[in-house]
Parts: C-alpha cells; structure tokens; sequence
C-alpha cells in the first residue's frame, strides 16, 4: 500500500489534540461524566498502527492462502481507521450521528444494491475473514467459500455465499482492493475536517473566557491569588501554574532580617510586570511563553558556581520531600555569598526560596 496512505496525517491530528494548551485534554478528561480523553487516545493510537502497517504491507502474494489473509489484514485495518475516525466524530463533531451514512460512493460493483458503503464494508469483512462461517445475509444462514481468483471478472478476490437453505442459490461477492482503498482514504481524509472542527472548537471556548474579565487587584498577592484560580479554569496550563504558584511563594515570604527587607522589596517590584503578563495573557486566553522574565537572570556567577545545588535545591523546593544534602547546599549557599542571606534550616521555606531568588539577581 505504499504511495496510497502515509502518517503525515495522523500525525498533525496528534498534534492538534496535544496543542492550544491542551486544550483537548482540559475539556474532555471529564465531559459529561465520560473520559473522553482517553477514547480519543485509543482512535488516534489504533489509527497509527494501522495506517503505519498499512504503509510497509507487502505485495499480495500469488498463493490463494496467503492473499486470503494479506486482504483480511488489508480490511482489519481499514477498519480500525474508520471505527476510529467513527469514534472521534461522535466527540468532536455530533455524538448523534455516523459519518458517511447512506452514502454509496467507494463500492461500485457491490452484491447488495441495499447496503450503503459503511454497511457493504463491514459485509466484505465479515464474508472475507471475520466470521465468514458465520453469516446472516438477506435474511438467510449463510457460510463463505474457500476465497478465489474469478477469471469471470478483474475482482482480487471472489467467494461463493452456501445458503444453509436446501435447494437455495448460491450468492457470488466479489472484492476489490481498489474499492477498499477509497472507502479507507475517504475516512482517513475526514480527520482534516474533524481538526478543523477541533480548532474551532478551541477558538470558540477561547472568544469565551476571554470576554470573562479578571477582576483587578491592587495589591500583588492578592492579583495573584486571583491568576491562580484564573489559570485553572483557563486551560489549567502546568507552565502558568507553575509560574504564578512560584510568585505566590515569593510574595508570601516573610523576610525577617532587617538587612534584606529592601532588596527583597526591590526584587519584588521588578516582578511586577510578570505579573501584569500572566493577567493580560490568560485574559486574552493567549497561553504562551512569557517574555517578562519572573525568575531574574543571575547578575552574578553564583547560578554557574552553583549549578549542582541549585537543581537539587529547586527539587526540594517544589516537592516538599525531605533531601538528606539540605544543610549541604545551604553551607555552599552561606560559603559563595559570604553568609549574606544565611541560608538556615530555620527559616520557612518560602523565606528560604526567596532568598535563592535574591541571591541570584544579586551583583
């Protein structure tokens, strides 16, 4: 099947889903009660197995017995794509209704002029390898025939439908390999309008809260308290909340030695627009890199001298877990700054993440 499907495709739709903040992931990890998340996962994993094996499927072999199989491997994962492709319709586009339903467009040549193609499709899978001794067509039992090359006709594979019926005609179906690969890239194709539907999606809960003002707060703490709640209900993005918990932290330390209170004042005014970024970004529900630097490059070379402790230090930080090298790296911290910040088990640990702070935007 190479040349006829690639993953590009796929790829791009994991790529939406996994984009916009995950946004994807926000709304749906609880819709209604349901994970649809997770369903969405499974179509767009069980898509990429099947589309990949699709593309490094062999040639049809020239033994009956082995093509019978490379074309029921061929409609097994034809299938997979459009029972997913099915699936994510039902959660991004209408939960009510099916795909192409009632459209016969990818099966010409087709035994029952009643069926449209979804129905005839999951008739050639059942009569060629599903369940073909297993069988129930026009309302009679029937058991598909060892699959052959028809000099009758150009189809890739032919079998005769027995009816259980005595006396009770036989039924010819015929398969064509061309026929299966339009309905399969007809449904492939629809993930492009299921993207755009996502992204609209997205856009439109995007006009939403972005027309839900943030309220305003004079003073910083509070402003972030309110972010905080902001940042989770718009998009609940890791990054911002990561940052504004950070700020929170900084701006909640209490710093008792009377040496420090005004560069700690300073370094907390310089934090200001930071704060201003985070508020006018989650307003205008525009989740990106912010350009304000929140955590100040170092002035001196403590970040480079320290560059073991401070990963390490930060983890503590941030974990909460107990670190056995603590009064390790407060030593170091007191031993290149002279024992200006004083580094102390003591303190409270949003002082002592303040502290780290200052001691790295300090000349």
């Amino acid at each position: 099947m190479k040349g006829i499907i690639s993953d590009a495709k796929i790829s791009d739709f994991r790529d939406l889903v996994n984009s916009n903040s995950k946004f994807v992931y926000q709304i749906y990890k609880d819709k209604g009660g349901k994970n649809l998340f997770n369903l969405v996962c499974s179509c767009m994993d069980w898509i990429s197995v099947s589309v990949r094996h699709l593309e490094n499927a062999p040639e049809l072999d020239s033994n009956i017995d082995v093509k019978c199989m490379q074309v029921y491997s061929l409609i097994s994962s034809i299938d997979l794509v459009s029972a997913s492709v099915t699936q994510l319709h039902r959660v991004f586009v209408n939960e009510q209704t099916e795909p192409f339903k009632g459209e016969k467009k990818s099966f010409v040549k087709r035994l029952f002029e009643h069926e449209d193609d979804n129905t005839y499709f999951k008739t050639l899978r059942a009569c060629f390898g599903a369940h073909p001794v297993s069988l129930n067509q026009l309302n009679s039992r029937r058991f598909a025939s060892w699959p052959f090359k028809s000099h009758l006709n150009n189809a890739d594979l032919t079998v005769h439908l027995y009816s259980r019926e005595i006396g009770e005609e036989d039924l010819t179906l015929n398969l064509y390999v061309s026929e299966l690969l339009k309905f399969l890239t007809t449904r492939y194709d629809y993930l492009e309008v299921i993207a755009e539907t996502v992204q609209g999606l997205f856009e439109e809960y995007q006009t939403e809260l972005s027309k839900q003002t943030i309220e305003n707060k004079s003073d910083p703490l509070e402003q972030l308290y309110v972010l905080r709640a902001e940042s989770e209900k718009r998009l609940d993005n890791n990054y911002y909340n990561g940052e504004i918990d950070d700020l929170i932290m900084i701006f909640e330390a209490r710093v008792t030695d009377a040496t420090l209170l005004h560069l700690a004042d300073s370094y907390k005014e310089s934090l200001l627009p930071t704060i201003e970024e985070i508020k006018t970004n989650l307003q205008s529900m525009s989740i990106v890199d912010l350009e304000a630097d929140s955590d100040v490059k170092s002035s001196s070379n403590f970040g480079r001298e320290l560059g073991y402790e401070l990963p390490k230090f930060y983890t503590w930080i941030h974990s909460g877990k107990y670190d056995p090298l603590l009064d390790y790296y407060f030593e170091r911290f007191n031993t290149v700054t002279k024992g200006k910040f004083k580094f102390s088990q003591g303190d409270d640990i949003k002082l002592t993440f303040l502290k780290a702070k200052l001691m790295l935007a300090t000349k």
